[in-house]
């Protein structure tokens, strides 16, 4: 009977450069398999956060190339700051989500208690204050409304090697904008995540330079990272101040998922 592709006789009288290129395509294979099986996994949990907590007329902010699941019968405007070309050029994908411009921060130009439903899903975390942008959709949603956020888990993403945002950082922020942390983000970027991205460490004595060059040419980062339990802290710090209640939170693979109801 001839061996398996499973067994070691197999592969015996291959050439050296046959199995490589069998290794890779295998690992090729694995990492295919993984990704969609996670994907897959966080799908099931926004869609069922969906079903339970999104109807009527609602926005999503920043959806890009991967809009978040909504159920039928709900309506959903997809704004963001860039425009088509844009996002297309951003994402490397013409397959888009956006209507019009909004401004995840402020939500200029949307009527007060007009929506029932604000989605922004791995966009906070761009965004130089992060409550005043909390604020500003809670000022948006009716009575009974929901905002879903959905927030990148550092410890699973290139953030992992970041300090975490504390609530005093983004308390700071919601009085000058985050202009007083700004630098500090570029900094955490140049030195913590760019060598997870690259593989490439940047000179300690070239850091600030880079951080600085990076930031005059408004590169889009990670301005904020979070634990879950960080994160936490400043919803719980937020829920009073802002007139709302944490309906529900879930953790799953790489990212957490808040659903904020307004009283």
């Amino acid at each position: 009977m001839a061996a398996s592709q499973e067994q070691a006789e197999y592969w015996l009288p291959h050439a050296h450069g046959e199995l490589a290129r069998s290794c890779a395509l295998l690992h090729k294979e694995r990492r295919e398999l993984l990704e969609n099986q996670v994907a897959q996994e966080i799908n099931i949990a926004r869609r069922t956060v969906a079903a339970l907590f999104v109807s009527g007329n609602g926005i999503e902010v920043g959806a890009g190339s991967r809009p978040f699941p909504i159920p039928a019968g709900a309506t959903c405007f997809y704004g963001d700051v860039r425009d088509r070309s844009a996002l297309t050029t951003y994402f490397g994908t013409e397959k888009v989500s956006v209507c019009g411009k909004i401004d995840a921060q402020t939500l200029e130009g949307i009527q007060p208690s007009s929506l029932d439903f604000i989605i922004s899903a791995h966009v906070i975390e761009h965004l130089f204050d992060p409550l005043g942008s909390i604020a500003a959709s809670m000022a948006r949603l009716k009575p009974g409304g929901v905002m879903l956020l959905v927030v990148p888990e550092m410890t699973q993403t290139w953030d992992c090697r970041r300090p975490p945002t504390t609530l005093a950082h983004v308390i700071a922020d919601s009085q000058d904008g985050g202009e007083g942390t700004r630098l500090q983000a570029y900094l955490e970027h140049t030195r913590c995540v760019h060598p997870q991205i690259t593989g490439n460490e940047i000179p300690a004595e070239l850091v600030e330079a880079d951080a600085r060059a990076v930031m005059a040419a408004g590169m889009d980062v990670h301005v904020h990272a979070w634990r879950e339990q960080d994160f936490r802290e400043m919803l719980d710090y937020a829920c009073p101040l802002m007139g709302f209640s944490i309906a529900a939170a879930l953790s799953v693979v790489n990212e957490n998922i808040y659903v904020l109801r307004k009283l």
